[in-house]
Protein backbone atom coordinates (compact mmCIF):
# COMPACT_ATOMS: atom_id res chain seq x y z
CA UNK A 1 0.00 0.00 0.00
CA UNK A 2 1.06 3.40 -0.83
CA UNK A 3 1.29 6.20 1.75
CA UNK A 4 -0.77 8.35 -0.54
CA UNK A 5 -3.60 5.82 -0.39
CA UNK A 6 -3.65 5.80 3.39
CA UNK A 7 -5.50 8.68 4.94
CA UNK A 8 -5.99 9.42 8.61
CA UNK A 9 -9.02 11.59 8.07
CA UNK A 10 -11.60 8.78 8.26
CA UNK A 11 -9.94 7.45 11.41
CA UNK A 12 -10.06 10.85 13.11
CA UNK A 13 -13.67 11.30 12.06
CA UNK A 14 -14.49 7.89 13.51
CA UNK A 15 -12.80 8.77 16.80
CA UNK A 16 -14.63 12.08 16.94
CA UNK A 17 -17.95 10.34 16.19
CA UNK A 18 -17.25 7.86 18.99
CA UNK A 19 -16.40 10.66 21.38
CA UNK A 20 -19.62 12.45 20.40
CA UNK A 21 -21.58 9.23 21.01
CA UNK A 22 -19.98 8.91 24.45
CA UNK A 23 -20.74 12.54 25.15
CA UNK A 24 -24.40 12.03 24.23
CA UNK A 25 -24.50 8.86 26.33
CA UNK A 26 -22.98 10.71 29.30
CA UNK A 27 -25.44 13.60 28.85
CA UNK A 28 -28.34 11.17 28.77
CA UNK A 29 -27.16 9.32 31.87
CA UNK A 30 -26.42 12.60 33.64
CA UNK A 31 -29.94 13.82 32.84
CA UNK A 32 -31.35 10.57 34.28
CA UNK A 33 -29.21 11.00 37.39
CA UNK A 34 -30.34 14.60 37.74
CA UNK A 35 -34.02 13.69 37.47
CA UNK A 36 -33.50 10.83 39.97
CA UNK A 37 -31.73 13.27 42.28
CA UNK A 38 -34.60 15.76 42.04
CA UNK A 39 -37.11 13.00 42.71
CA UNK A 40 -35.04 11.75 45.64
CA UNK A 41 -34.79 15.29 47.01
CA UNK A 42 -38.59 15.54 46.95
CA UNK A 43 -38.87 12.19 48.73
CA UNK A 44 -36.35 13.27 51.35
CA UNK A 45 -38.28 16.49 51.87
CA UNK A 46 -41.50 14.50 52.37
CA UNK A 47 -39.70 12.27 54.87
CA UNK A 48 -38.46 15.32 56.75
CA UNK A 49 -41.97 16.74 56.91
CA UNK A 50 -43.28 13.39 58.14
CA UNK A 51 -40.53 13.24 60.72
CA UNK A 52 -41.38 16.75 61.91
CA UNK A 53 -45.06 15.79 62.19
CA UNK A 54 -44.08 12.73 64.21
CA UNK A 55 -41.95 14.87 66.52
CA UNK A 56 -44.81 17.30 66.98
CA UNK A 57 -47.26 14.47 67.68
CA UNK A 58 -44.80 12.89 70.10
CA UNK A 59 -44.40 16.20 71.91
CA UNK A 60 -48.18 16.65 72.17
CA UNK A 61 -48.58 13.08 73.37
CA UNK A 62 -45.89 13.59 76.00
CA UNK A 63 -47.59 16.79 77.19
CA UNK A 64 -50.98 15.06 77.38
CA UNK A 65 -49.49 12.07 79.17
CA UNK A 66 -47.73 14.27 81.73
CA UNK A 67 -50.95 16.22 82.36
CA UNK A 68 -52.89 12.97 82.75
CA UNK A 69 -50.33 11.53 85.14
CA UNK A 70 -50.40 14.73 87.17
CA UNK A 71 -54.21 14.47 87.44
CA UNK A 72 -53.93 10.83 88.53
CA UNK A 73 -51.34 11.76 91.16
CA UNK A 74 -53.64 14.48 92.51
CA UNK A 75 -56.57 12.05 92.67
CA UNK A 76 -54.41 9.53 94.52
CA UNK A 77 -53.46 12.25 97.02
CA UNK A 78 -57.13 13.13 97.56
CA UNK A 79 -58.09 9.46 97.89
CA UNK A 80 -55.29 8.94 100.41
CA UNK A 81 -56.47 11.95 102.43
CA UNK A 82 -60.05 10.61 102.39
CA UNK A 83 -58.94 7.13 103.48
CA UNK A 84 -56.92 8.61 106.35
CA UNK A 85 -59.92 10.69 107.43
CA UNK A 86 -62.21 7.65 107.34
CA UNK A 87 -59.68 5.56 109.28
CA UNK A 88 -59.38 8.30 111.90
CA UNK A 89 -63.18 8.49 112.20
CA UNK A 90 -63.39 4.68 112.55
CA UNK A 91 -60.72 4.76 115.24
CA UNK A 92 -62.68 7.44 117.14
CA UNK A 93 -65.83 5.35 116.86
CA UNK A 94 -64.00 2.27 118.14
CA UNK A 95 -62.75 4.23 121.15
CA UNK A 96 -66.25 5.54 121.86
CA UNK A 97 -67.72 2.04 121.51
CA UNK A 98 -65.14 0.65 123.91
CA UNK A 99 -66.04 3.37 126.41
CA UNK A 100 -69.74 2.63 126.05
CA UNK A 101 -69.16 -1.09 126.39
CA UNK A 102 -67.15 -0.60 129.57
CA UNK A 103 -70.02 1.25 131.30
CA UNK A 104 -72.45 -1.20 133.04
CA UNK A 105 -76.02 -1.04 131.83
CA UNK A 106 -77.69 -1.68 135.17
CA UNK A 107 -76.64 0.07 138.37
CA UNK A 108 -75.33 -2.27 141.05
Amino acid sequence: MNNDDMSTKPTIETVIERMNEWGEQFRSEFAELRSSHIELRGTVEELRKGQEELRKGHSELRTDLNAGLHRVARKIEILNDNILTVQADVRDLVVRMEKLESVPLAPK
